[in-house]
């Protein structure tokens, strides 16, 4: 019975990650969060600088700025990811209608060939 739980834990999980790391909103997300953290930053600097702590307000300015590009390289990567899924998905069904007619019009030709009526 743990056995059968444990699986079943273990196989859920494995499916909802990869829809999780698929999921466009996540780097829409990324970059909200981006955003945030840059007008975080430079809003805590500007109060340095009010205050005339001109180190403490670059070190705020830079944290704000640092962590806003990390935020939105992970947007980046996530959109490309989502992109890439998505392009793999129109090939594979492009190459399946292909095959399909490629057989189809195989088998035409051999039933010609071979003196075969067209109406089966």
């Amino acid at each position: 019975m743990r056995r059968t739980l444990l699986c079943l834990a273990v196989g859920s999980g494995l499916v909802l990650i990869p829809a999780y790391a698929a999921d466009p909103d996540k780097a829409a997300d990324e970059y909200k969060t981006s955003g945030k953290k840059a007008a975080k930053g430079t809003k805590e600097a500007g109060k340095d600088l009010k205050h005339g702590e001109v180190v403490a307000g670059g070190k705020d300015f830079g944290k704000g700025v640092g962590s806003s590009a990390k935020h939105a390289a992970k947007g980046t990567a996530d959109g490309a990811k989502v992109a890439a899924e998505k392009t793999e998905d129109v090939g594979e069904a492009a190459a399946h209608k292909t095959t399909h007619g490629v057989k189809k019009a195989g088998n035409a030709v051999k039933d010609s060939v071979d003196g075969h009526d067209e109406h089966k």
